[in-house]
């Protein structure tokens, strides 16, 4: 017999109050958060998502583009109709949707997973898998997981010039602005560049961003200029990396790459995606050491 709306309610209620999520009561998975489904496809447990946001699916995930998988929407724009519809068990959410918790509470328990831009990238993970692996019965597949990910990140970053620095930009709309990267500068240990005394520091709303100008980053004269496109993530009008890299001055020999837009942007803390961000950078720094990952 279909549940009703009142039952669906109560029990995301007992779920918030009680915070649990019992496996054997998560068989029907509504995943809204790229970096659990990742968790989730790692940890073998394909079959218990039900649907999911496929707008702006990252491309290591497109087995999930598959028909089987009912299409919920984006990971801000869900569609509450076909979400109930599916019938979760539970649903799964990052902070993108935390405005949206209790409409989302009403039709199953939500869980909302996704630490954003963690000072420790490695911290921030491992506290996804390990929760996500409880949560789903797995506590020794996940512990595994992050035993062999660690594994072959030490031995990749092991390979790399510690002492070479990496300029983290993020591209929006036309604007450049720095980032210091938890996984570049902080997990990989890269460094980033000393900023120029003339940087722009823009404030909106209680955020403040460090704008970058192409003549400040050629100055800056970094080993890598790592571009994270979030426009052309979005589906919007990417950055023109010719154009960016003849503003830096015929004469320049800055090294410049993009990263793979979805899976920096969208993709979350995961368990590929994660492998696939280092092997990004690694091929970027010195193509000798590494084939590209492929990721559109």
């Amino acid at each position: 017999m279909p549940r009703t709306l009142l039952s669906l309610s109560l029990a995301g209620l007992m779920a918030v109050t009680t915070g649990t999520w019992a496996a054997d009561t998560a068989e029907r998975l509504a995943v809204l958060d790229f970096g659990a489904l990742d968790i989730i496809a790692a940890l073998d447990q394909r079959q218990r998502v039900a649907g999911l946001a496929k707008q702006g699916l990252p491309e290591h995930l497109g087995a999930f583009a598959d028909e089987a998988y009912r299409d919920l929407g984006s990971l801000v724009d869900v569609d509450m109709a076909r979400l109930a519809s599916i019938e979760p068990d539970t649903i799964v959410i990052s902070g993108r949707l935390s405005d949206s918790r209790e409409a989302l509470q009403a039709i199953a328990p939500v869980v909302q997973t996704g630490a954003k831009s963690p000072d420790d990238y490695w911290a921030g993970l491992s506290t996804e898998v390990t929760t996500l692996g409880q949560r789903l019965g797995l506590d020794a597949e996940a512990d595994t997981a992050l035993r062999e990910l660690r594994e072959d990140l030490d031995a990749s970053i092991a390979g790399l010039t510690q002492e070479a620095e990496v300029l983290v930009v993020l591209h929006n709309d036309g604007n450049l602005v720095y980032q210091e990267h938890a996984l570049v500068n902080g997990l990989m240990g890269l460094a980033s560049p000393t900023l120029p005394a003339d940087v722009e520091h823009v404030t909106r709303g209680e955020r403040t961003f460090t704008a970058l100008t192409v003549e400040q980053i050629a100055n800056m004269s970094p080993d890598l200029v790592w571009i994270i496109d979030r426009s052309a993530a979005i589906g919007q009008d990417g950055l023109d990396l010719d154009a960016f890299t003849a503003g830096l001055g015929a004469d320049s020999t800055l090294r410049v790459a993009k990263g793979s837009p979805r899976l920096w942007y969208l993709a979350g803390l995961g368990i590929d995606s994660t492998r696939l961000k280092v092997q990004e950078v690694i091929q970027a720094l010195d193509p000798a050491l590494n084939q590209p990952s492929n990721q559109g």
